[in-house]
């Protein structure tokens, strides 16, 4: 397993549970995760029956990740409208602290494998498996790999396996030090060239994030804090909590752009969460669409490897596939909804109809 992140995490707790005589080595340095992200992060109520599954809901509730009942979102209407019926009938969203979610994942996931720290420097094709080199001088022999090194796609990359593109949005994230308390909850908005998320940390912090094309972010500035607070101006909601920022730290660019692998398994090789597929922020199920692949990779490795059925790699790919498929359907169908801003660049990019939301992906 090379990576640590809630995919490979979950997909090593899946299989000590479902493979309990598999010899799992999860390959992942040993720091602090989540690095290239931003802290604050809402998991949809989905993650419950997740990390059920799991059996981690209980080591889950006692890190004291806050709930969020309730989601705020501004997006083809002006006005503000609340989802929280729609979350209460499903448990509590969770906001949590991306950083501290990852190191606690890694930890109860991984608990069972044996842990290199260490990254995967080389792969050799063997004839019942891969020989591993890493970084730190050691070789390992594995019948089988699992990528979930991320959107980096690190194994798959050097294997020739390519990812299509759906698109290059991108989210300018910065983080502020706010005066008083603001609300907790989760807020979405959207504007002329694309749209925001606000939503509170501990501290008397507050993250804030603009989600909009690469090309587009480029000429707004977007990682100067000038152009950042520019586009901040064309918000209606962020912008009056944004009126309470008493020190802003300098925005970042950070990837965030829809992504599928062109297959997400080969010989004794399976790709798991965003190397798999990467999806926007607005569908709100990265985390748990991430620890779903990383279950479902670590079922069809078991049916491979214990059950000697080798076609379960290829079962897992057309799963991946068709997950795909229906989100990019689903996102179309969403951003599609929006039409106050239809001949802004960001918006045109978003009204093919759903049936034509997989046409034109580029590889990368």
């Amino acid at each position: 397993m090379a990576g640590a992140g809630p995919a490979g995490a979950a997909a090593s707790r899946a299989l000590a549970m479902c493979a309990p005589e598999l010899r799992v080595a999860v390959i992942a340095p040993d720091q602090r995760r989540g690095r290239g992200q931003g802290r604050g992060e809402v998991l949809s109520p989905l993650v419950q029956p997740m990390l059920r599954q799991l059996g981690l809901w209980s080591s889950f509730l006692a890190q004291e990740f806050a709930p969020s009942h309730r989601t705020l979102t501004s997006w083809d209407e002006p006005g503000l409208t609340s989802s929280e019926l729609l979350l209460e009938a499903r448990g509590p969203s969770w906001r949590v602290d991306r950083a501290g979610f990852d190191d606690w994942i890694a930890t109860e996931g991984c608990r069972a494998a044996v842990r290199v720290d260490a990254k995967v420097a080389h792969l050799a094709r063997e004839a019942d498996g891969w020989s591993v080199a890493c970084d730190d001088g050691d070789r390992h022999s594995a019948r089988l790999i699992v990528d979930a090194t991320g959107r980096t796609r690190a194994l798959a990359h050097r294997q020739g396996l390519r990812a299509k593109a759906q698109d290059r949005l991108i989210a300018a994230y910065a983080e502020a030090t706010m005066s008083g308390q603001g609300a907790p909850e989760l807020l979405v908005e959207a504007f002329e060239d694309g749209w925001w998320y606000t939503l509170a940390l501990d501290g008397g912090r507050r993250a804030f994030a603009c989600m909009t094309d690469a090309d587009l972010a480029r000429g707004l500035r977007l990682s100067t804090p000038d152009g950042w607070r520019a586009a901040l101006a064309g918000t209606q909601f962020v912008s009056a909590l944004a009126s309470k920022i008493i020190q802003l730290d300098e925005p970042r660019l950070v990837p965030a752009g829809s992504r599928c692998a062109a297959t997400a398994a080969g010989f004794r090789f399976l790709c798991a969460g965003d190397a798999a597929s990467a999806f926007d922020p607005i569908s709100g199920h990265g985390v748990v669409k991430a620890m779903r692949s990383g279950v479902f990779a670590a079922y069809a490795a078991s049916d491979c490897l214990v059950r000697g059925d080798v076609a379960a790699l290829d079962r897992y790919g057309a799963w991946v596939a068709r997950e795909a498929a229906v989100y990019a359907t689903t996102l179309s169908e969403h951003y599609g909804s929006v039409s106050r801003w239809a001949a802004r660049p960001f918006w045109q990019r978003r009204r093919a109809s759903s049936s034509n939301s997989l046409n034109g992906l580029s590889e990368q």
